[in-house]
């Protein structure tokens, strides 16, 4: 259904074992400067109708997904164009919870969401797309360290089965085990604990793992992985600093609080180095009592939560005053401050060089720590309009979003996120 023109100063010469046979849906038109000659040992027709181009051969009718499992608690970045197909706790369709927010806060009451079509096709962009009989087949972005192992369900969608379905992939970097062969009924295959890929060794360009269909003996493409080079990686060092403040203290509150910290770094690429403070870090004056603290309903006395950003400075002033602690200066500081009047905790502001964070003892979830860290580090929320692209409130398990207020995971970040954590990505 294509022109085709061939021009050449020299010779074609086309030598065919069997039959070689051209259809065109109008004329073929040849002309030669010289002599045009043709030689059969038979005979040559000059007319009648050649027939009907024989049908194209039949290239399956399949595509096949990747997702994570239900055990994945973000341990490597797997990131992918949201469709409501994961059997993820939360899982919202990107199609829909993207637009802005009015004037209202997005977590306030009363804040008006406003979906926007627009922001939605702009965020396809962040992913590679390739065709499948289904139409765009967009691609997910995932990170593995070294001698990091991901195991991912497959979802299989069959309209025509192939003959085989294989993985092609990089022998050199990856290990590949198939867990359980893809399932080729008709219709949509759920094959959890599909396969285990294993990153052998670092690799400086984007490496892929192919799904290819072979039906005819033709091949295509139906399944993708993109995994991002991991050979520049990106210490960060975090220090955490058990607080006592008015005789009561802060510490880490969750046993797996640093596990999370550590996982949705690494999703950036970025290796947290952990210390903990020697000892507890003893404040509090007159002057601090005076203006960080409020008494609740019964009389007691509680840390403000009004004049934060001040008390960053007083408890890092305070801190750095000391001398032996100037060695912390390149450290993100996480102060493990006591109970306050119902805040989790906050970073001193979204990124701008601040390297300050708070997190109070009436924390009521296990990633709050690393929630203001990526404040710290340039990250907004998910439902900030200042944020790349904006979400309904609570859609999403991204560690930006506030779902853990409703009872569900937060531990996921995206691509775009990554880029500003990790200017390598």
């Amino acid at each position: 259904k294509m022109s085709r023109t061939r021009i050449v100063k020299g010779k074609i010469t086309e030598i065919v074992g069997g039959d070689l046979t051209y259809f065109s849906e109008s004329s073929i038109s040849e002309y030669a400067a010289e002599v045009y000659s043709e030689n059969s040992k038979t005979v040559i027709k000059h007319s009648g109708n050649p027939g009907s181009p024989p049908p194209p051969p039949t290239i399956a009718k399949c595509a096949v997904f990747f997702r994570p499992t239900k055990n994945w608690i973000g341990e490597f970045g797997f990131d992918w164009v949201r469709v409501n197909d994961s059997k993820l706790e939360v899982d919202n369709s990107y199609n829909g919870i993207i637009g802005k927010y009015g004037v209202i806060y997005g977590s306030k009451p009363n804040a008006k969401f406003t979906v926007d079509s627009n922001k939605y096709k702009s965020i396809l962009g962040e992913y590679s797309f390739f065709g499948v009989y289904k139409g765009r087949y967009f691609v997910p972005n995932m990170t593995l360290t070294v001698g990091q192992t991901a195991t991912l369900n497959a979802i299989v969608h069959i309209e025509e089965a192939p003959d085989k379905l294989h993985y092609a992939y990089n022998t050199d970097v990856f290990d590949i085990t198939i867990l359980k062969k893809f399932t080729k009924a008709k219709g949509v295959n759920f094959d959890e604990n599909s396969v285990s890929i294993k990153c052998k060794k670092a690799f400086s360009s984007p490496e892929t793992i192919r799904v290819i269909a072979t039906k005819n003996k033709l091949m295509q493409k139906v399944g993708e992985i993109k995994v991002l080079p991991n050979n520049t990686p990106v210490e960060k060092k975090v220090l955490i600093i058990p607080v006592e403040y008015r005789k009561k203290s802060g510490n880490i509150k969750f046993t797996n609080e640093i596990t999370y910290v550590n996982n949705i770094l690494r999703q950036s690429l970025i290796q947290a180095k952990l210390s903990t403070y020697k000892s507890v870090f003893k404040t509090g004056s007159w002057f601090s009592d005076w203006f960080f603290t409020t008494k609740d309903k019964n009389g007691n006395k509680f840390i403000d939560m009004s004049s934060f950003r001040s008390l960053h400075r007083y408890l890092d002033d305070d801190f750095m005053s000391i001398k032996e602690n100037k060695i912390y200066d390149s450290y993100y500081r996480v102060y493990c401050m006591p109970d306050s009047l119902g805040l989790n905790g906050v970073a001193e502001d979204v990124g701008q060089g601040v390297k300050t964070v708070i997190v109070f003892q009436n924390r009521d979830n296990f990633t709050t720590m690393v929630h203001e860290l990526l404040h710290s580090m340039g990250v907004y929320h998910t439902f900030d309009n200042d944020s790349k692209y904006t979400f309904e409130f609570r859609k999403t398990d991204n560690v930006m979003d506030y779902t853990h207020q409703i009872g569900k995971k937060r531990f996921t970040t995206n691509i775009w996120q990554w880029r500003i954590l990790n200017k390598n990505i």
